[in-house]
């Protein structure tokens, strides 16, 4: 008589399911054995980190111990407490400076690495510093491998962390010609998906309020808004984006400058991100216009500043703790498997509709 066991481990709950009955267990390494055909002795030398077992089938142990849920196991299978570090590249610092996106993600990328047995190093360089000084950085802090936080950089400062001969992982910025992994947001839909809600709202004049500090996403969002209003057969002009600081303060004085001197107004903007949207919803209210009866606003990134304005900012949400876990899964198999190629992963954007659109027409 030959007994079939399914086994299926549900990871939220710490639930195992056993031929339909559920019960709260702790798998163990001889489960992982009996799934995988194997013998305890050799889950036990890579749980262990011990030579003994070749290099496909220990990445085949250990795909199956986290496909499974049960990373509980893997203590000795990846070196002990050895640093990954999170650089934070400054170039010009207006991004980075003015409430820091990076912050949103550390929790995530700290909680995993945490529960993987790595270290978090927290490591500061910019475009000023020689390159000397740079290698210096990497050199002495002890990582195994990096993620680096990308916003501001540009290709060229990517040429210190290739000589490092560190796996490393670019966050927050795709570097589609270049090979190297990156996690990204997906810009081109974020801003697609935005406008064209826009206009299933009624709105056909479509503006747009851009960052006078220019970055590579807030330039991939720019192109896709204008290509978006063409492919809507939407007019749009140069008068129809608006150029303004980053920073509230600047947002708002430069939006309320433009609302005084324009004479025809779009109805709707998109804006490059949330902090920006949120400016210019105060310059637009200044000025003596109502959002979102006279503009509607949508913003990006789904930052806290989005529920403390009035009203409260529709924006296209940026999943934090997926775009963190994410850096660290492309970071750790690259270690893992020394792979030679690169990832770029695209993390997508829900809208989160609150109270800065209006509707113009019914559909």
């Amino acid at each position: 008589m030959i007994m079939v066991i399914m086994i299926r481990y549900f990871e939220a709950d710490g639930y195992m399911r056993v031929n339909g009955v559920s019960g709260k267990v702790s798998i163990k390494a001889k489960d992982i054995a009996k799934l995988l055909g194997v013998s305890t002795s050799a889950i036990s030398l890579v749980i262990n980190n011990k030579p003994g077992v070749g290099d496909a089938k220990r990445h085949e142990i250990l795909q199956k111990i986290r496909e499974v849920g049960a990373d509980h196991l893997l203590r000795g299978a990846l070196p002990s407490h050895e640093n990954i570090g999170f650089v934070v590249y400054r170039r010009k610092g207006n991004i980075i400076d003015e409430a820091p996106f990076f912050s949103y993600f550390l929790q995530s990328v700290s909680e995993k690495l945490e529960k993987l047995q790595y270290n978090l190093t927290l490591l500061y360089m910019n475009s000023n510093m020689s390159a000397e000084e740079r290698h210096t950085v990497l050199d002495s802090s002890k990582c195994v491998g990096l993620i680096v936080f990308a916003v501001e950089m540009v290709y060229e400062d990517m040429q210190v962390f290739k000589e490092s001969k560190l796996p490393f992982v670019m966050l927050d910025n795709s570097f589609l010609v270049n090979d190297v992994d990156t996690v990204a947001i997906n810009n081109t839909y974020g801003i697609y998906r935005a406008v064209t809600y826009l206009h299933q709202r009624g709105h056909q004049h479509i503006g747009y309020i851009a960052s006078k500090v220019v970055i590579n996403s807030f330039s991939d969002r720019l192109t896709a808004y204008k290509s978006t209003m063409r492919s809507l057969g939407l007019p749009y002009s140069d008068a129809d984006i608006v150029q303004v600081g980053y920073s509230v303060a600047e947002a708002h004085a430069d939006m309320y400058a433009y609302v005084r001197r324009q004479q025809t107004l779009p109805t709707a903007f998109v804006a490059d991100n949330d902090l920006l949207a949120c400016g210019a919803l105060k310059g637009i209210q200044e000025a003596g216009l109502r959002v979102p009866e006279d503009i509607s606003l949508i913003g990006f990134d789904d930052r806290p500043i989005c529920t403390s304005v009035t009203p409260t900012l529709t924006t296209m949400m940026v999943p934090k703790a997926a775009f963190g876990g994410t850096c660290v899964d492309l970071l750790i198999g690259k270690i893992e498997q020394n792979r030679s190629y690169a990832l770029k992963v695209e993390i997508g954007t829900p809208l989160i509709e609150r109270e800065s659109v209006c509707t113009l027409i019914k559909n």
